[in-house]
C-alpha cells in the first residue's frame, strides 16, 4: 500500500514540474495548466462519498485495487496526448483512480494500529511512501521528463503501477485475521444515514473548514507554482528549480515525521494543527510583502513553509476522535471531499491571478505575490473557523 501511495504523491505533488513541461513542449497557458493540474483533484473530490460508503463496506483492498485500473489508464492517456482536453481527460482519471488510495491507507492503519498510535503509524507511513513520491516528483521528475521524454516517463509510470497493483491484491489485508469485532452490517439505507450523520455532526463542522487547507497550500505553491516562480523571477531552469522543490518535499517529508507524534506530545490535535496553520501562513505572508526578496531567502521561506504544511494526520485523527470506527471511512471521505476538490478551486483561481498580473503573456514577480497573498488569507479564514472546534485530548 506503500507503494501506491508513492506514485500517488508523484502525480498530486508533480504539479510545478508539469507546469514546466506543458508549458514548455504543449504550449498550454498558465490558465489551462491550472485546469489540466486541478481537473485531478476535481475528480477525487467528487468520488470521496460513495469511495467512503464502499470502503466502510467493502474494505480498502478491494476498492483501492480496481479503481486503480483507472488510473493506470488516465496515465497511458496523459502520456499520449497533445490536447488540453485529453490531458484533462487524463488526469480526470487518474484522480478517480487514486481517490481511495489516502482514505484507504488511513481504514488500514486504524485497523492494525492501536488506537494511541494511529496518528504517529499514518504520519510515518504517508512520510516514507508519500514522502518518497514527493522526492521522485521533483528533480528526478523534471530528469526523466527532459532525458526521456513526455510520453516514455508516463507510460513508464502506468506499467509500474500495474505492478504495485498486483502486490496490493496478493498481500494487503483489511484487518487482523484475529480481529473479534465485528463491524455492523448496514443497508445501503443506513449507511447513507450515517454519512448524513457525519456530514452534520457539529464536532466535525470546523474540522471540516480545516480540511479546505489540509493539502491545497502546499499543492498550490510547492506544487503548482513555485517552480514557474523560480523560473520566472529567478531565472532557473526546469533542473534547477526541481532541486528547490525537491528540497522542500524533503521538509514535507520531515514535517509530517514530526506531526505524528505531536498531538500525544500536546495532548490537543486542535493545538497542533493551529500551530502549523500559524507558521503557514507567517512564511506566506512574508513571500507576499517583500518585492525582492533575495533567493536565500525565498527558499528558507519555502522550506518553513513546506515543513509547517502536512496538518492532515493530525486533523485526521481529530475527525477519528468523533466517530466510530465503522464510519471512519466516510469520515475522512468527507474531510478528503472538500480538502482535494478545494486544491482544484485554489490552483485554477491562482492560475487565473498569474494570468491576470501577466505582462504580454509571462508571468510577474507581482502576480506570484498576489498568490502567495491569496493562499495566506484562505488559511487565515478556514483557521478562524477552525478555532471554535471542541478539542480532544488522548489524556484527562
Amino acid at each position: 500500500m506503500g507503494l501506491f501511495l508513492l506514485f500517488v504523491q508523484m502525480n498530486r505533488t508533480g504539479g510545478a514540474v508539469l507546469a514546466t513541461a506543458l508549458a514548455d513542449t504543449h504550449g498550454l497557458s498558465p490558465a489551462s495548466i491550472g485546469l489540466v493540474t486541478g481537473a485531478m483533484f476535481l475528480a477525487s473530490a467528487a468520488v470521496q462519498l460513495p469511495v467512503g460508503l464502499m470502503l466502510d463496506r467493502f474494505g480498502p483492498r478491494k476498492m483501492v485495487t480496481g479503481l486503480s485500473f483507472l488510473a493506470i489508464a488516465g496515465m497511458i492517456l496523459f502520456g499520449l496526448s497533445d490536447s488540453a482536453w485529453g490531458l484533462t481527460t487524463a488526469r480526470v482519471l487518474i484522480g478517480v483512480g487514486h481517490g481511495a488510495s489516502i482514505t484507504g491507507m488511513y481504514l488500514l492503519v486504524v485497523a492494525w494500529a492501536p488506537p494511541e498510535r494511529v496518528a504517529s503509524v499514518a504520519a510515518t507511513v504517508i512520510a516514507l511512501a508519500g514522502g518518497l513520491g514527493g522526492l521522485l516528483s521533483t528533480a528526478p521528475l523534471a530528469i526523466s521528463l527532459e532525458v526521456f521524454g513526455f510520453s516514455e516517463t508516463f507510460l513508464a509510470l502506468a506499467g509500474v503501477s500495474v505492478l504495485i497493483t498486483a502486490l496490493i491484491w496478493s498481500f494487503v489485508r483489511d484487518r487482523p485475521e484475529a480481529d473479534a469485532a465485528p463491524r455492523p452490517r448496514e443497508t445501503l439505507g443506513e449507511a447513507l444515514r450515517g454519512l448524513v450523520e457525519v456530514i452534520l455532526d457539529r464536532n466535525l463542522r470546523p474540522i471540516f473548514a480545516m480540511a479546505l487547507c489540509f493539502s491545497a497550500p502546499f499543492t498550490t505553491v510547492g506544487g503548482l507554482w513555485a517552480g514557474p516562480y523560480l523560473r520566472d523571477v529567478h531565472g532557473f531552469n526546469p533542473a534547477s528549480a526541481g532541486l528547490i522543490l525537491f528540497a522542500m518535499v524533503l521538509c514535507l517529508n520531515a514535517g509530517t515525521f514530526a506531526y505524528g507524534p505531536l498531538d500525544r506530545i500536546f495532548n490537543s490535535p486542535k493545538r497542533v494543527v493551529l500551530g502549523g496553520v500559524g507558521i503557514m501562513t507567517t512564511a506566506l505572508v512574508v513571500l507576499a510583502v517583500l518585492p525582492a526578496p533575495p533567493l536565500y531567502v525565498v527558499v528558507a521561506l519555502f522550506a518553513v513553509f513546506a515543513f509547517a504544511a502536512p496538518i492532515f494526520v493530525t486533523l485526521a485523527a481529530h475527525c477519528r476522535s468523533f466517530v466510530p470506527e465503522y464510519r471512519a471511512g466516510r469520515a475522512i471521505a468527507v474531510i478528503n471531499l472538500i480538502g482535494v476538490g478545494f486544491i482544484f478551486v485554489l490552483q485554477g483561481t491562482t492560475g487565473w491571478l498569474v494570468e491576470v498580473f501577466a505582462v504580454e503573456g509571462v508571468a510577474t514577480a507581482l502576480g506570484y505575490r498576489v498568490v502567495f497573498a491569496a493562499v495566506a488569507v484562505t488559511l487565515v479564514l478556514a483557521g478562524s473557523v477552525y478555532a471554535f472546534s471542541r478539542d480532544a485530548p488522548r489524556r484527562s
